[in-house]
């Protein structure tokens, strides 16, 4: 019996499309089985791609996520390190000001955000994977550079404080916190974030 010839490297003839064809395939999974569970591996396995072919459109399996379901330029690396790149005792403060000025970014970010809350709320649909990334990739991201060894808990409770505020601000409004600005808004749950990412417990 012949040996079974390897599968070639790098693009797939005869698919124009092969960027779609990951994001759709990095879709499915990530609305199936959450973000952490998802690989680049897996995602290149379900697109039947070379792994290579991942790394060439996307930076990593964060820069993916945010594309496929938030739909958002949101590079969580970059965001991480400008938070980390201010004052320690003003770290808390950074980071729900970074939360707004994504939800606020240009091109309809706002909007799609919202949608996407209200069918978490609604469906359950995007809510792990929504969660999971921005825990991990993100606030969990910063409280782990910073030294805390519990680092997922942190992270964790900092995204349910920034998405009960979201919830209450945009998707089930609550009128004062509504109306209230920003700059208000990242002073209060700015300290309840320093507690989360910094301080020691």
């Amino acid at each position: 019996m012949a040996d079974t010839p390897a599968k070639p490297r790098g693009r797939r003839p005869g698919r124009a499309d092969t960027r779609g064809v990951i994001c759709r395939a990095a879709l499915a999974l990530f609305s199936s089985v959450g973000y952490d569970k998802v690989s680049l591996r897996a995602i290149a396995r379900e697109a039947d791609v070379d792994p290579a072919l991942i790394h060439h459109y996307f930076s990593s399996k964060s820069d993916l996520f945010a594309e496929v379901v938030l739909d958002l330029p949101l590079d969580a690396e970059r965001l991480v390190a400008d938070v980390l790149n201010g004052p320690r005792d003003r770290i808390g403060p950074a980071a729900v000001a970074a939360f707004l000025a994504a939800y606020d970014a240009p091109d309809g970010a706002r909007e799609r955000f919202t949608a996407m809350l209200r069918w978490a709320v609604a469906q359950g649909g995007p809510q792990r994977p929504l969660t999971e990334f921005m825990s991990k990739e993100v606030f969990g991201a910063i409280a782990e550079r910073l030294g805390h060894s519990d680092f997922k808990l942190r992270g964790q409770l900092a995204v349910s404080l920034v998405l009960g505020m979201a919830l209450s601000r945009y998707v089930l409004p609550v009128p004062t916190l509504a109306n209230t600005e920003d700059r208000v808004i990242i002073e209060s749950l700015g300290r309840a974030m320093q507690q989360l990412l910094v301080e020691e417990w």
